[in-house]
């Protein structure tokens, strides 16, 4: 199948509102894609700061195609400096060309993320997880994965149930049973992704301990988790205050990332009204991730 590659290249201050545009046309979402020196097999890479960072989205080849490429040509005359590019991809050369720009992935103290096609030899007390994200989000490179990924290594307690909210790729649910969780729970609105998350439990030999589901997360669903964490948008994560409240056990722990740095105050804001005590807060360039935890009830 034929699709149109939209690639807008747009200064870093942009780049939030011109995703949020191609977001608007694009059936499938955007990627983001920052100017980085690829530094070698299994050393990863290194982002460029200051360079236009890309931003795509795939439409496909069609009438209805052609009149959204259009739209968004429109659109895009509110952002003057950014250059917008289209050009025609096949399906199948999409489906592995991504590959090449994801190396290994040291975060935190302990986990390395190991993409599925690269050979790597774990050093002493490594603990590896081989991902293949397909579609899903999640693949450690981007700074709100790497921030929970610490997350998780520092507060998670041995036979710890813990809940993974935008499972994407599944890795933090992953990374929570290898690192000693009793279980993990997994949910994501995207059916796909959960398909992917399952493959990748069962290439890490953890599927026997963690369970996934395509939904959204209601308050009250159910059993409730000493950890639970979120790793979506600001907006989401504030609109699920009220399931978080009845998801988290008492005295338990939620972890909130996706959220960019100006906005850590209004999610913290939204948590205490659902009885939550922010104890931390971990930043990396201009995302936040917030650590807080559930009130005990008075006995």
């Amino acid at each position: 199948m034929l699709w149109f590659e939209i690639t807008a290249a747009a200064p870093p201050d942009e780049v939030d509102a011109v995703a949020a545009l191609m977001r608007d046309v694009a059936p499938g979402g955007v990627t983001i894609e920052e100017p980085v020196d690829i530094l070698g097999p299994e050393m990863g890479f290194r982002v460029r700061g200051g360079e236009p960072v890309l931003v795509r989205a795939y439409l496909p080849a069609s009438e209805l195609g052609a009149v959204l490429t259009d739209d968004l040509r429109q659109a895009m005359q509110a952002f003057p400096a950014v250059e917008l590019i289209a050009r025609p991809i096949y399906e199948q050369d999409w489906a592995v060309s991504w590959r090449e720009f994801f190396g290994v992935v040291d975060s935190g103290r302990r986990l390395v993320i190991v993409p599925s096609w690269i050979e790597h030899e774990p050093a002493p007390g490594q603990v590896v997880i081989r991902l293949d994200p397909g579609q899903a989000f999640g693949t450690g490179h981007h700074e709100t994965t790497r921030l929970c990924l610490a997350a998780i290594e520092d507060l998670l307690t041995p036979g710890i149930e813990m809940l993974d909210v935008g499972t994407g790729s599944g890795v933090l649910a992953i990374a929570a049973v290898l690192l000693g969780a009793g279980h993990a729970d997994g949910i994501d609105v995207d059916p796909v992704a959960v398909e992917i998350a399952r493959a990748n439990a069962e290439a890490n030999g953890v599927a026997e301990r963690l369970s996934l589901r395509a939904g959204r997360l209601e308050p009250g669903a159910g059993r409730r988790y000493g950890l639970v964490v979120s790793n979506i948008s600001t907006d989401a994560n504030i609109g699920l205050a009220p399931a978080f409240g009845t998801a988290v056990a008492p005295g338990g722990v939620l972890v909130l990332s996706g959220i960019l740095a100006a906005d850590a105050r209004r999610v913290a804001a939204a948590m205490a009204v659902e009885g939550f005590r922010l104890t931390g807060a971990r930043y990396e360039r201009d995302w936040c991730l917030l650590e807080l935890v559930a009130a005990v009830a008075p006995e």
